[in-house]
């Protein structure tokens, strides 16, 4: 079996995304690899969320390829999570319609939300918000996850259990693609880094590599400013 197959879980070639005479994506390939975590970062309008979006299928692209997992094998969280009219337990209930009761009584446990389960969802705390969207994007066990500045804006504790349940994700086989623009969190956290500076892909490395000894003057400046 040819090894690429085996290590690695999603491959992008050439992918260019223009919006009204815009480049937003210039000609990006890269490979993420299976059960890795991988920080996609870059300055605000770099492309990340463009990016995202595509590989997860929520926006075309003008040329290029992905090769990914079947969408019913990818989750993606947004930035601001998405919340219905219902409680906290019934919106999980929503996303993870085939889980018993126990199942969603011990993932409301696990994300520290039990006593929150029959609160308007939209009314939790944005942390809250993002641990519920969280558990429910990894209750199917997917095998690749998409999260969007997950902790964008939350507070340290809030912080510290998202990256928790992402650690725990990621030890049970997760392949995960993630941004951020927190350096701290990137070194915490990830395996391999991403840096796309004004629609390009401008370096690919080992996270000990990037945030040590990055090879390209953009990615140097960019450590320099965050």
């Amino acid at each position: 079996m040819n090894s690429d197959l085996v290590t690695t879980i999603l491959t992008i070639s050439g992918l260019t995304v223009s919006r009204n005479g815009n480049r937003l994506l210039d000609n990006v390939s890269a490979t993420v690899a299976r059960g890795s975590i991988t920080l996609l970062m870059g300055h605000n309008g770099a492309g990340k969320t463009v990016l995202m979006n595509c590989l997860h299928g929520l926006m075309a692209y003008d040329s290029g390829k992905i090769d990914a997992p079947p969408r019913a094998q990818q989750k993606m969280v947004f930035q601001k999570p998405i919340m219905l009219r219902r409680s906290a337990r019934q919106q999980l209930k929503f996303l993870c319609p085939l889980l018993v009761d126990a199942k969603i009584e011990a993932l409301l446990a696990r994300a520290d939300l039990i006593h929150r389960a029959d609160t308007p969802a939209r009314t939790l705390s944005g942390g809250e918000q993002q641990k519920l969207a969280l558990i429910g994007a990894l209750a199917t066990h997917p095998d690749i996850l998409f999260l969007d500045e997950p902790t964008a804006h939350l507070d340290f504790e809030a912080t510290k259990s998202i990256e928790s349940m992402i650690r725990e994700a990621h030890d049970g086989g997760t392949s995960i693609l993630m941004t951020s623009h927190n350096r701290a969190q990137a070194e915490r956290l990830a395996q391999h880094v991403l840096l796309l500076d004004k629609g390009m892909l401008v370096e690919s490395a080992p996270a000990p590599q990037f945030f040590s000894a990055p090879s390209h003057p953009l990615a140097r400046h960019y450590l320099d400013h965050v």
